[in-house]
């Protein structure tokens, strides 16, 4: 039994990994498109549906195979259980503005309940190697992804001189010329009576981020009819 249960528990890690891999792939899209929703929470979300559906898949050892399940369904306990970790990491997630914070530390947070669940029914390698993948994702990912091509992203509020009233297909093409663009779904537009003030998300369309933040600025200084301007970094699901 106990060559059959570290045989299966390391079975599940690697599985755990390619998960992991693959959850990545998707994550890096989102990454690359300088969108929050990145590579971590795709991988840490892809990785714990692969942990507890394996999980469920082993009945003969849970519990270290010496408690034969007759009446009870362990299965339901988890199910209970992933999904009040859900309501509560949800309540981690905020939105201010166009930026959303708090994602992965609520994919963390509902991630980091399989790893209780899994020593809970006695696998402790796949518990030890979801903790690993975890550690992973959330630590060494990032800083490899560094070196990655992708699109800057920046939140930016755009206000205007007094009486000049902007025009959205003129600021489009402004920006399209210098290797700028705007979402249309990222757009609004505020007015106090006597300014414009533009809420949105710049995207640089050169796929290197560490000179985004400058050329936006070096480029939204010459905008026509343009009174002042903030820039902060995007953190838009």
């Amino acid at each position: 039994m106990s060559t059959a249960w570290h045989g299966a528990g390391l079975w599940m890690v690697a599985n755990m990994a390619l998960a992991m891999v693959f959850g990545w792939i998707v994550g890096y899209e989102r990454y690359f498109s300088g969108r929050a929703a990145g590579s971590q929470v795709y991988c840490l979300v892809c990785t714990t549906s692969c942990a507890v559906t394996l999980l469920a898949g082993f009945p003969s050892l849970w519990y270290w195979g010496t408690v034969h399940v007759t009446e009870g369904d362990p299965t339901r306990v988890i199910g209970a259980i992933l999904t009040g970790i859900g309501f509560l990491g949800a309540g981690l997630i905020v939105k201010s503005g166009l930026n959303v914070r708090g994602l992965t530390t609520a994919a963390s947070i509902w991630g980091s309940s399989a790893i209780g669940i899994l020593v809970g029914v006695g696998f402790y390698v796949p518990a030890a190697g979801l903790t690993a993948l975890f550690v992973f994702c959330v630590s060494i990912l990032p800083r490899f992804e560094r070196l990655l091509p992708a699109h800057g992203a920046l939140a930016g509020s755009l206000r205007f001189h007094e009486g000049y009233r902007p025009r959205a297909d003129e600021i489009h093409q402004f920006l399209e010329a210098r290797g700028l663009r705007i979402p249309a779904d990222s757009l609004s537009i505020d007015f106090d009576g006597k300014r414009y003030e533009l809420q949105c998300i710049i995207f640089a369309n050169a796929v290197v981020q560490s000179g985004a933040m400058n050329t936006i600025v070096e480029e939204l200084s010459t905008l026509t009819g343009l009174e002042a301007f903030t820039l902060s970094q995007s953190r838009r699901a």
